[in-house]
């Protein structure tokens, strides 16, 4: 029985946020199922897998003239791919269900309808709240079209809470289902080697994708609030701020030419690095979904401050293990705590691990919809 699963991106490339997500959902699915995820973007980027064995295939769809996808402005990108693949290439793809996100419905819902296969949307996000301070000029129309869409899938899965209670209001529970974030505890773990920063100085972690806009809005409030708090308070020779991610942030920022940042650049085992810092920022200020590399760091052992923002798709029962601040001065709060010894409460990460895992799994879900299907043919 084949399984389809549409995206921009491979996620066996860029490993962030989304694509470790997609990860979670689809490996299970491959150990029983032939699965394959269908991408539109061919990143040059190569990064170490963080899971032993991948257990589905993936396929880049072909551009129908040059480099389509590339060339395009990012709405027609991210709002109609379709319009860019060789049309041949989607009628020769089977399928006995389908799995998509917002942005790649189109191509997910031809697929479904010319397959007679159920839709699953996988909604990373409440997109149109995501891109609110990132794209105002987009979200109204976002917002319209992502409440289209969920009356047309015939399933749906959330990502948190959030999500879930939000979607309620608009379809009927049942075809509402909540997955959490998956973490690799063989790979996300205190256990292992840790990157050597120095024990000289407190170790601050920022990591992300380094192009990506809510991240380039976070190193800028690194930039030019966090480090020229620091300074100002006579910090600065007792704390070390290290970035690493992939993506090229942009070049204004000159994160390589600043003295007060260890930049590393693209790095081939982050949890090494995580393990090696004592504690983790993440001031992004972008709603929706779960910020994954949260959840990444407390699995390694690591205590976060966080934005209000980024904590909200969190469980309530990990948030006690999050700090979170509005500022720059709630951040220098926390990171002070750290310079003067006062925190000393260990994170449990078999705990963060076994509650993220007790949850309905994205086999129950497709095993249910093939049995829905199934009554519904034999009628």
């Amino acid at each position: 029985m084949r399984i389809v699963s549409v995206g921009l991106y491979n996620p066996l490339s860029f490993r962030s946020g989304s694509d470790t997500y997609i990860i979670s959902l689809l490996n299970p699915l491959g150990k029983s199922y032939d699965v394959t995820h269908y991408y539109f973007y061919k990143s040059m980027i190569k990064s170490s897998p963080r899971s032993s064995q991948i257990y589905f295939k993936t396929e880049y769809l072909e551009p129908a003239y040059g480099h389509g996808f590339l060339n395009m402005h990012n709405l027609v990108q991210l709002t109609r791919p379709d319009l860019l693949v060789k049309s041949d290439t989607l009628n020769d793809i089977t399928a006995y269900i389908v799995l998509c996100d917002t942005f790649t419905y189109h191509v997910g819902k031809y697929i479904s309808k010319k397959n007679n296969a159920p839709l699953i949307l996988i909604k990373h996000n409440i997109e149109w709240k995501y891109v609110q301070n990132q794209i105002p000029i987009v979200h109204t129309f976002l917002k319209h079209y992502e409440h289209y869409i969920l009356q047309k899938a015939d399933a749906i899965i959330t990502i948190s809470m959030n999500e879930y209670r939000y979607f309620m209001k608009y379809v009927p529970e049942e075809k509402l289902y909540y997955i959490p974030p998956i973490i690799d505890a063989t790979f996300f773990c205190p256990d292992g080697i840790s990157h050597d920063f120095g024990n000289d100085r407190l170790n601050l972690l920022f990591f992300g994708s380094l192009d990506r806009v809510m991240n380039i809005n976070a190193l800028k409030f690194i930039k030019n609030s966090l480090i020229p708090l620091l300074e100002k308070r006579n910090l600065l020779d007792k704390i070390r701020v290290n970035i690493f991610g992939h993506g090229t942030p942009p070049e204004y920022l000159k994160l390589k030419e600043d003295k007060n940042i260890n930049f590393l650049g693209s790095v081939d085992d982050p949890a090494r690095y995580i393990r090696g810092a004592d504690l983790v920022l993440v001031p992004v200020t972008n709603q929706g979904g779960v910020k994954i590399r949260i959840l990444e760091a407390l699995m390694c052992g690591k205590p976060v401050v966080v934005m209000p923002e980024a904590s909200i798709g969190i469980p309530n029962k990990i948030k006690e293990y999050v700090f979170i601040e509005k500022d720059a001065e709630g951040f220098l709060k926390v990171i002070k705590q750290f310079l003067e010894g006062s925190y000393v409460k260990k994170i449990d990460t078999d705990f963060i691990n076994s509650y993220l895992r007790e949850n309905i799994t994205v086999c129950n879900i497709v095993d249910e919809i093939i049995n829905k299907n199934k009554s519904k043919n034999d009628k």
